[in-house]
């Protein structure tokens, strides 16, 4: 088997397992590796010749999408086939991500931090939760509608048979060298991001421009400047630590789940406040009036990334500190 033909199968690989649950992935390339590899081999045996490239191509072609031989491996749904079952996960996952999780976390956070509130307002924070599901379970039942229209639409239509293999992705390999170079660039930025951080207090204009003559810094910056300095000098260690430690895989996941926990802090203590900038003067207070309401509402976008990122990290922690107790487990015996 010729180099071409190996790197188009195993870009062929990389796609199928692109829509495979993590859990199986490797089991189901491992089994689809060897189906693919045995069947070139009779060919191959059968011509008394290496395949070309196009004749790989055909053969994989014929084997069908990479999205639809992964589902053939999926669990088999009997409302949306296998060829559109792994993108219909993908969508709800996204969903989910983008739109329940952030809800439902903001939703929590209103419930704590209001807890003083009167019954009155709690049984109102109970309806809007109510309203929530609504929303949540419509939104399911429409992308599964849609979902299993295009698959009955998509039986008959001939594109699932229109592609090239050859125009698949090539293969990402993360390399060593390439892993200690983007560490390296890692702490290299981090140490001129820390400079800069630390340079703000004698220096605004660093970070307001030219408004730092109409505007300073509330008092609230005091409260959360060094937690920030602290983001700063633990992003630095992060990447320190994948460059002398590139084996522990579950320590990205854990360390940016601890860094988003007390980024959430920080975003929270800005949320309490609606004043970031004072005006200097008369001329100022337009300028500190625009700057006010800005940072106010990135403030509440970085809530949502941090109630997203939380839920993120803290599940491929999970998943990743698990993985790498089993084999001590299993060592043990």
């Amino acid at each position: 088997m010729t180099k071409p033909s190996t790197d188009l199968i195993d870009r062929y690989l990389q796609a199928v397992g692109f829509w495979l649950p993590r859990d199986q992935k490797q089991d189901i390339l491992a089994e689809l590796s060897e189906d693919l590899r045995s069947q070139l081999e009779d060919r191959e045996e059968e011509l008394g010749r290496a395949l070309t490239e196009s004749e790989v191509a055909d053969l994989l072609k014929k084997r069908g999408r990479p999205i639809f031989v992964a589902g053939q491996f999926l669990p088999q749904q009997n409302l949306i086939g296998p060829a559109l079952y792994p993108i219909y996960v993908l969508v709800l996952k996204i969903v989910a991500l983008c739109y329940l999780i952030p809800w439902l976390v903001v939703w929590l956070g209103i419930l704590i931090f209001n807890r003083a509130q009167s019954a009155t307002h709690l049984s109102g924070e109970w309806h809007s939760l109510g309203t929530l599901w609504t929303i949540v379970f419509t939104q399911f039942g429409i992308i599964t509608l849609v979902f299993a229209v295009i698959d009955r639409v998509s039986v008959k239509s001939p594109c699932g048979s229109d592609w090239d293999p050859r125009k698949l992705p090539k293969i990402k390999i993360e390399t060593p060298v390439k892993r200690r170079y983007n560490a390296v660039c890692g702490i290299i930025f981090g140490i001129f991001g820390l400079v800069w951080l630390l340079a703000i207090p004698d220096y605004p204009f660093l970070i307001i421009g030219p408004a730092a003559y109409l505007v300073k810094g509330a008092p609230i910056w005091m409260t959360v400047y060094w937690p920030m300095v602290a983001l700063a000098v633990a992003g630095i260690f992060e990447h320190v630590v994948r460059l002398l430690r590139p084996d522990l895989t579950w320590f990205p996941p854990t360390f940016n789940f601890a860094t988003t926990l007390l980024s959430a802090w920080i975003v929270n203590a800005l949320l309490h406040t609606q004043t970031y900038v004072l005006p200097i003067g008369p001329q100022g207070a337009g300028v500190a009036s625009a700057v006010n309401l800005s940072l106010l509402i990135t403030s509440g976008v970085l809530a949502v990334c941090c109630a997203v990122g939380l839920v993120v990290y803290g599940w491929q922690a999970i998943r990743e500190i698990r993985r790498s107790m089993q084999p001590a487990a299993l060592h043990m015996a």
